[in-house]
């Protein structure tokens, strides 16, 4: 098992209401970063039809190694301020562990979007992943920027 951490963090000139609209609605993160998250299906809705899981595929591709990640995230969201992925396990010992938490603030005309992540995965032990927990932090507030700005 391999721990994998990182974080990124952009002001971005769009509306916290948007930003937050992009980020708790799972069904859309294939349609603004297609080439990590190749698909989602909800699960399950709660009262007020937000998703509160879903079946995801990420597809991690670094060099020469390209890894293809079946997961069930619990969808847990405070309204205009965080969106935290997590997955769920698929047995009592299955030690896989994987989060993004997304964490929004009003910046004057704009808003400050942090994403932290944090996984725990089977990988191979000769395989590095340093850096490359900051290096998808980045890539996903990046493309969570450019599907902001053509929306506005």
């Amino acid at each position: 098992m391999k721990q994998l951490t990182g974080g990124a963090e952009r002001v971005i000139r769009a509306p916290l209401e948007d930003c937050f609209a992009l980020l708790a609605d799972p069904d859309g993160y294939p349609r603004w970063h297609p080439d990590l998250v190749r698909s989602v299906e909800v699960l399950e809705r709660g009262d007020d039809d937000q998703p509160i899981r879903a079946r995801t595929r990420l597809r991690v591709s670094r060099g020469p190694l390209t890894h293809d990640f079946d997961v069930v995230l619990a969808v847990l969201l405070a309204p205009l301020r965080t969106v935290t992925l997590t997955r769920l396990a698929h047995e009592r010992r299955d030690r896989e562990q994987f989060q993004m938490s997304w964490h929004l603030e009003p910046e004057n005309s704009a808003t400050r979007i942090r994403l932290a992540l944090d996984a725990t995965l089977s990988v191979p032990r000769l395989v590095p992943v340093g850096g490359i927990g900051n290096e998808l932090a980045r890539e996903f507030v990046a493309a969570a920027e450019r599907a902001l700005t053509r929306r506005g």
